[in-house]
C-alpha cells in the first residue's frame, strides 16, 4: 500500500531518510514546474525548492495534510508565497496565475522510482566518500566552488563574490567538477538528470 504524504512526514520527523527521499521524489517535478512557470529562471526555481527540502528536514511538524492526508496543497501554497517574496525583494511584480488557475496533473502515487531504487541499492556514506574522493583530486577553485555550491547550497553570485572570480567561472567550474563526478558514478546516476539535486540531497542527509 502507498504510503500517504502524513505516515512519510511522522517518519521524516523520526529520521527516516527513505521517507524523506520518497516525499521527495514524489512532488520533485510538479513543484519545480510550479516555481518555474512563475518565475521563469532556473536557477530561482531550484532554490525556492531547496529551500522547501530543508524546511521539511528540519521543521517537519510544520507541514500539514488535507483530509486526504496529502501535503501538495500546503506545498504548492508554501512555494507561491516564497515566489511572491521574491518578487517583492527584487520589487518585481509577480505572475497573476494563481495556484487555483494553473492546472498541474495528478500526482503520481510511486514507491519505485529510479532515485529511491539507487537509495536503497547504496548507502549514502558510500557515495559520499567516493565523491569525496573525487573531490579530492579537482583543483582547490574547483573543491571551493563544489563546497560553497553544493554543500552549503550558496547562489551562484555569492559563491564569485566569496572566491573574487566571475558568475561564469563559478558555473564552468561548478560543471567540470559534476563532470568528473559523474564519470565515477554508476549508470543509473549518470543518466539521472536531476544530479546537482541529488548530490545536494545527499550532503543535506548527512547533518540530521
Amino acid at each position: 500500500m502507498t504510503p500517504t504524504d502524513y505516515t512519510l512526514l511522522k517518519k521524516i520527523k523520526s529520521g527516516d531518510r527513505p521517507a524523506f527521499m520518497l516525499l521527495y521524489e514524489r512532488y520533485w517535478a510538479h513543484l519545480y514546474r510550479f516555481v518555474f512557470v512563475r518565475t521563469k529562471d532556473k536557477e530561482i526555481s531550484e532554490e525556492l525548492l531547496q529551500n522547501l527540502w530543508i524546511k521539511i528536514l528540519e521543521d517537519t511538524a510544520t507541514i500539514q495534510t488535507d483530509e486526504s492526508e496529502s501535503a501538495k496543497g500546503y506545498l504548492l501554497r508554501y512555494l507561491h508565497y516564497r515566489v511572491i517574496d521574491h518578487y517583492n525583494s527584487y520589487k518585481k511584480i509577480p505572475s497573476t496565475v494563481s495556484i487555483d488557475e494553473f492546472d498541474i496533473p495528478a500526482v503520481a502515487e510511486t514507491t519505485d522510482t529510479e532515485y529511491f531504487e539507487i537509495l536503497e541499492g547504496n548507502e549514502i556514506s558510500e557515495l559520499l566518500s567516493m565523491i569525496d574522493e573525487v573531490v579530492d583530486q579537482l583543483s582547490s577553485t574547483e573543491q571551493q566552488v563544489y563546497d560553497m555550491r553544493i554543500r552549503k547550497n550558496m547562489s551562484v553570485n555569492d559563491t564569485a563574490e566569496a572566491l573574487g572570480i566571475s558568475s561564469k567561472t563559478v558555473s564552468n567550474k561548478l560543471s567540470k567538477a559534476l563532470g568528473e563526478i559523474r564519470e565515477q558514478l554508476s549508470p543509473e546516476y549518470q543518466s539521472s538528470k536531476k544530479l546537482v539535486s541529488i548530490l545536494m540531497l545527499m550532503e543535506m542527509l548527512t547533518k540530521y
